[in-house]
């Protein structure tokens, strides 16, 4: 198996040398660069394209949120692990609207970070299920977007039974693992659901078909 690729991004090159050093003991990932700023973030990721990005919240040029919505919108398979040294509820639903897939906080153990970059690179969502519910909650009620936004009608008539039972365990923040245990499958299965299912609503990602799903009625 290919080493999950990481891009660290930090202002303070202590803390970027300290994620290095905690993840150069992992066989299982790659730390292919690191960036000092939310800007320096955008452009190494464009080019380097990594499975994870490690993102500090507040940075000088550009903060970690704005950073990680430009980097979704640049490379939507592309997850983002915020971490920062604020246990805010309120930052957790900023970090999630802009496409964060985890959040930790900087004194997380190392043990803890891999598991968090693992499950995140093979799909999953580490956020407390109310903290992710209440940021999608908080999206949807939003302005509605354009039709031209919105996947076609025979498009969502095509998800089947399960993958709208998958949705909705997605929008509750849901692992592809904790999925598969919940209803007796395969996560291997699981992982192709997903994937229809992000296809067949025209998500960028599982956090944006969830959201498309709350939109138009498929999650109640």
């Amino acid at each position: 198996m290919d080493p999950i690729t990481v891009l660290i991004v930090d202002d303070h090159t202590v803390a970027r040398e300290g994620l290095r050093a905690m993840l150069e003991t992992d066989q299982q990932v790659q730390v292919v660069g690191e960036a000092a700023d939310g800007l320096d973030a955008i452009r190494l990721a464009t080019k380097l394209n990594p499975k994870v990005v490690l993102m500090d919240v507040r940075m000088p040029r550009m903060d970690g949120l704005e950073a990680t919505r430009k980097i979704k919108g640049e490379l939507p398979t592309t997850a983002v692990i915020m971490m920062t040294s604020y246990d805010d509820d309120a930052l957790v639903v900023d970090a999630v609207q802009a496409g964060a897939a985890g959040y930790l906080l900087k004194d997380a153990s190392r043990d803890l970070l891999a598991h968090t970059i693992g499950a995140v690179a093979s799909g999953g969502i580490l956020v407390k299920a109310s903290l992710l519910r209440k940021a999608i909650s908080s999206l949807t009620s939003m302005a509605r977007p354009s039709e031209a936004a919105l996947p076609e009608r025979a498009q969502v008539d095509e998800l089947t039974e399960r993958e709208c039972a998958i949705l909705k365990l997605l929008a509750e923040g849901r692992t592809n693992k904790e999925i598969a245990d919940s209803l007796s499958l395969a996560e291997v299965t699981v992982k192709k659901h997903v994937q229809s299912i992000i296809a067949k609503l025209r998500a960028s990602d599982r956090t944006h078909a969830a959201i498309t799903g709350l939109r138009i009625g498929l999650i109640k």
